[in-house]
């Protein structure tokens, strides 16, 4: 055995030691077999999802095998065996360590049914003890969903608490956004105006200023009128008065004129 085949093989018992065993469990169904063994074996046959044999310790028991899972190994780790019997029928199948044992049986059951409808011509059953296997079994999964509807009811009532704390979180958020956006849309218009006024400080120098008031005065023989200045020129009243008295201070002016 060379080094990877060691290695391989370690690691698959390390892999087959994790794995749980599922629990084996089985019921019997009396029932007589009224046709011949070969007739059981041909209603078998059409059925594609089992295999079927001929119990090797009993030539008149057949055995009908459905491997619903592996494990590692390959071997057969979640199936069920029925066991055609000549005066009952046996059912034995496994229940994986995560699986309910209820809904388990439930599954098999329904299992059963089927391919004993393929058998109906072969096995006489009676009804009345067919009926208080289903009845039973039918009892426990009831009560099986009854306990896992209330799981999932309580589930479902923490999620709708938790769900309507979301959505009041998200209008907090929403609210304080528009909130946000009133203040941004307030503070976008006071710079529009502040970039307007800027603008308009801007356009003329002092100098310029200066000269377009003394202009003013000569083609208004001598006259000046602030307030109309400072519309054609786009300027502030305050800018155009300050430079006009800076104007009169340094004598380009003789005095205020308004």
């Amino acid at each position: 055995m060379g080094v990877e085949d060691v290695i391989k093989s370690t690691k698959t018992q390390e892999q087959e030691k994790t794995i749980q065993k599922p629990e084996v469990r089985g019921f019997r169904i009396n029932a007589k077999r009224v046709s011949r063994a070969e007739d059981l074996i041909k209603q078998l046959s059409q059925i594609s999802f089992i295999s079927y044999t001929i119990d090797p310790n009993d030539s008149k028991t057949i055995i009908a095998l459905n491997v619903e899972a592996r494990d590692i190994s390959n071997n057969p780790y979640n199936f069920s065996i029925i066991y055609f019997k000549p005066n009952e029928i046996d059912v034995i199948y496994t229940i994986t360590p995560k699986k309910s044992s209820k809904l388990r049986k439930l599954e098999v059951l329904s299992y059963v049914l089927n391919i004993l409808s393929f058998c109906a011509d072969i096995y006489s059953i009676k009804i009345e003890q067919l009926a208080q296997i289903t009845e039973n079994i039918l009892l426990d999964a009831t009560e099986y969903f009854s306990m896992d509807y209330q799981e999932l009811y309580t589930k479902y009532d923490r999620l709708k608490e938790e769900n309507e704390g979301l959505n009041k979180k998200i209008k907090m958020v929403e609210d304080s956004k528009k909130e946000l956006e009133n203040e941004v849309y307030t503070l976008k218009n006071k710079m529009q105006e502040l970039n307007a006024k800027l603008q308009g400080l801007e356009k003329y120098s002092d100098d310029v200023l200066a000269l377009k008031i003394q202009e003013w005065i000569a083609e208004h023989n001598g006259e000046f009128n602030l307030a109309e200045f400072a519309k054609v020129y786009n300027v502030p009243e305050t800018r155009v008065e300050q430079i006009l008295n800076n104007l009169i201070a340094e004598g380009y002016l003789e005095g205020s004129k308004g």
